[in-house]
């Protein structure tokens, strides 16, 4: 939205064609400035079931070839003597186990193998814009043969999804994108802009119907997302294989996943960073809001976590830090998510060992709205991203809070990854966790903070915002890529006529 606003306000006629998010219920709607908001009714289930019917048929002839073979056999196993019936059984145990014995090994080779590359993969991002490295460069790839097409995926994969199985996902973005790009052509835009990857073939068929440049924003590295899970990364990475090299304009949240992109996909156009930086704000001084409903006295210190509550993120050890923590200190967590019941579990559990009948050292909140986000955040002392290395995605990752915290004026605690050690220690405006990684090291850390490394890294902090917002640094990068896209597209409408 950021970005629809800065094209909005530049002279752009903007419109937001998606998927309605929970609670909205306006098929369209215009915003204060303009901005077109069109939202694609979509009900997931039906409409997979419904285009998946044509793979039953497929589907059912190779389980009745299945039941057919197992008929065989055992028609044939009732005809056999005791005696080859058990070599038949002992032949069969012995093959298991060999089987069994082959899949450990190539397991464990695949993941030293993968360790590897992706330690390889971090050097080689570390190290910038070197084109020497990129012919040896471990892009992660999907495990989908490139040359076997849709269809036939949705043959084979499809039916798993009846049983609950995540295998088909990206048949449900297939079809979800074939709905949205009939909306969006319909508009004949000038240029589509698509934002994740699951809006990328939606912008790629756009393209190839209206041929108008097509831009895409990738909001972090999508084959990393998470543990590989067959069939949700692989789409990802398929997708990218395909499309990058037709876009026209390209978009990076920072420079590591620009840098990932580059060595792993020279063939795409070199991408425009555009960080999830903030506009600097200017705050009243705060009401006391944060500490009233956390039920906490005026002075205490606050150590605050806001956002979702999802694994990897190291909520689970930042919870257990609370009851570690200072005298005078103590843990807000500001936010919701499907950790919510077990974060608050393993908090009671803490003030039960400490012995503690306040209330506990953690105290949790509801989200704030966002346009009030900053109002909250400023009661805090510190601000914490503890987030877990886990996956490439959290190792370069640079979340809303790196510029949440500092443009409310609260200094931060993060990990030692490269776009986050980038920003605190560039401005100092924060702290390094120590590794590794633990409750104690956090209790530790928030201890050895004094009023004046406080003091200073507040100072840190309003340098860091100043130099670093949307309005000072990447709205003019957004609107010089559209610059040169309006450039590009009157010179081929010109060397068409």
């Amino acid at each position: 939205m950021r970005e629809a606003h800065t094209l909005r306000g530049s002279g752009h006629a903007v419109i937001v064609v998606g998927i309605p998010e929970s609670g909205a219920t306006k098929s369209e709607e215009i915003l204060a400035d303009g901005v077109r908001v069109i939202r694609v009714a979509w009900d997931s289930k039906r409409r997979v079931l419904f285009s998946s019917v044509p793979n039953l048929l497929p589907f059912l002839v190779a389980c009745c070839f299945a039941a057919y073979g197992v008929y065989r056999l055992s028609k044939a196993l009732v005809h056999w003597s005791p005696t080859n019936a058990l070599y038949f059984l002992l032949g069969l145990i012995t093959l298991s186990l060999a089987m069994y014995l082959a899949i450990r090994f190539a397991l464990h080779r695949s993941a030293r193998r993968a360790n590897e590359e992706e330690t390889l993969r971090r050097r080689i991002i570390s190290e910038g814009s070197g084109t020497g490295s990129i012919a040896r460069f471990p892009a992660i790839r999907s495990r989908i043969p490139g040359r076997l097409p849709d269809w036939m995926l949705g043959i084979a994969a499809e039916p798993f999804g009846w049983i609950g199985a995540k295998v088909p996902r990206f048949s449900v973005y297939r079809y979800r994108s074939r709905r949205l790009a009939s909306i969006a052509a319909s508009i004949k835009p000038d240029v589509v802009h698509c934002h994740d990857c699951s809006a990328l073939p939606t912008g790629w068929m756009v393209k190839k119907k209206l041929n108008v440049p097509l831009v895409y924003d990738a909001h972090e590295i999508y084959e990393a997302v998470a543990a590989r899970r067959f069939g949700t990364t692989d789409y990802f990475a398929r997708v990218h294989e395909k499309c990058l090299p037709r876009i026209d304009g390209f978009v990076a949240v920072n420079d590591s996943a620009a840098a990932y992109y580059r060595h792993a996909f020279p063939e795409a156009p070199r991408a425009v960073v555009i960080r999830n930086a903030t506009e600097r704000v200017l705050l009243d001084g705060y009401d006391g809001r944060l500490h009233r409903v956390a039920d906490l006295p005026p002075n205490e210190k606050i150590l605050l976590y806001q956002g979702g509550f999802t694994n990897h993120r190291g909520l689970q050890t930042l919870v257990r830090s609370a009851a570690l923590l200072p005298k005078g200190w103590s843990l807000v967590m500001m936010g919701w998510g499907p950790l919510t019941d077990e974060l608050k579990r393993i908090a009671q559990q803490e003030r039960i060992a400490q012995q503690d009948s306040v209330g506990g050292k953690a105290r949790f909140i509801p989200p704030a709205a966002s346009a009030e986000l900053l109002s909250w955040t400023q009661g805090a002392t510190v601000g914490i991203v503890p987030y877990e290395d886990t996956v490439l995605n959290h190792w370069i990752a640079t979340p809303n809070k790196l510029w949440e915290y500092p443009n409310a004026g609260v200094p931060m605690i993060v990990q030692p990854y490269p776009e986050m050690r980038r920003i605190v220690e560039g401005h100092r405006c924060g702290w390094i966790l120590p590794q590794p990684f633990s409750a104690a090291v956090i209790a530790n850390l928030v201890s050895s903070l004094t009023d004046a490394m406080l003091e200073e890294a507040r100072a840190g902090c309003r340098r860091f915002i100043e130099q670093d917002n949307w309005s000072t640094l990447y709205r003019p990068r957004l609107l010089a890529l559209y610059e040169r896209l309006g450039a590009a597209q009157k010179t081929r409408v010109q060397a068409g006529n």
